[in-house]
């Protein structure tokens, strides 16, 4: 009987472990595929997703079908890496588009494109929701008062959801900016902010960033590729196991 319990306790416990969600969440400013080493190449791009295999990463910098990139190169990462391939278009470019992407191993059930504002180019907000969560990449402006209004047209978006959600992306905006902290209010920052970014060949700031919202996780890595060339930004993802959603803090009116 003892032998029978010990035995139905193992069980349980790996049972328990087997369902614990763990997920790499992955952000990546490919700067169009040129690397600060004068190598422009989509392969190198696809192989550090590969190398990294996250279940969802957050592309900024992509061109669309435009004179100097005649391909949709989301596509070709999609094609190249075996996942599903979203893009949003935020700027128009010598015929084609140029903008943010998303790539991801689970097919999504839905996909919104979310304008945010920039006094000098487009910027975008692209909304991906999966079965457990939703997933955003964005690349905000570099004018500060632009980047608070895209804060808080995101807080408002966020609020209507009801799953936790990621974002990822390039937000041009250091740690105790006023951009990161108004984020703060309402987020969770998931990778190391003491691991620089950019640029990546002498790194010297964090702009690149995994947060969460309503999502009770639990980080169990955070890592930057520090030997990467393949853009001017540095890969980073973050390694996360994920719990029951936490209720979502309201707005401040």
């Amino acid at each position: 009987m003892k032998k029978l319990l010990i035995i139905l306790a193992f069980v349980a416990f790996g049972a328990t472990t087997v369902s614990a969600q763990k997920m790499r969440l992955m952000s990546y400013n490919i700067h169009n595929c040129g690397g600060v080493d004068g190598v422009h190449s989509v392969d190198r791009i696809a192989d550090v997703v590969t190398k990294f295999a996250p279940d969802v990463v957050a592309i900024q910098e992509v061109d669309s079908m435009t004179r100097r990139n005649k391909k949709y190169l989301m596509g070709v990462l999609g094609e190249k890496t075996g996942y599903n391939a979203y893009f949003m278009r935020t700027i128009p470019h010598t015929g084609g588009g140029y903008g943010i992407g998303m790539l991801s191993k689970e097919k999504a059930l839905s996909v919104q494109r979310i304008p945010l504002p920039c006094r000098s180019e487009p910027r975008g907000f692209l909304l991906v929701e999966f079965e457990k969560y939703y997933f955003a990449c964005t690349h905000f402006s570099l004018h500060k008062e632009n980047q608070m209004e895209s804060v808080a047209i995101i807080r408002d978006i966020l609020a209507k959801l009801d799953k936790p959600v990621f974002i990822a992306g390039d937000l041009n905006a250091k740690p105790q900016s006023p951009t990161m902290l108004a984020f703060k209010e309402f987020v969770t920052v998931l990778n190391d902010e003491n691991r620089y970014t950019f640029n990546a060949r002498e790194p010297q700031i964090c702009i690149d960033y995994v947060l969460g919202y309503n999502a009770n996780v639990t980080v169990l890595k955070s890592f930057v590729d520090y030997d990467n060339y393949a853009s001017d930004h540095l890969p980073i993802y973050v390694d996360v196991q994920m719990g029951k959603a936490k209720k979502a803090k309201k707005s401040k009116k």
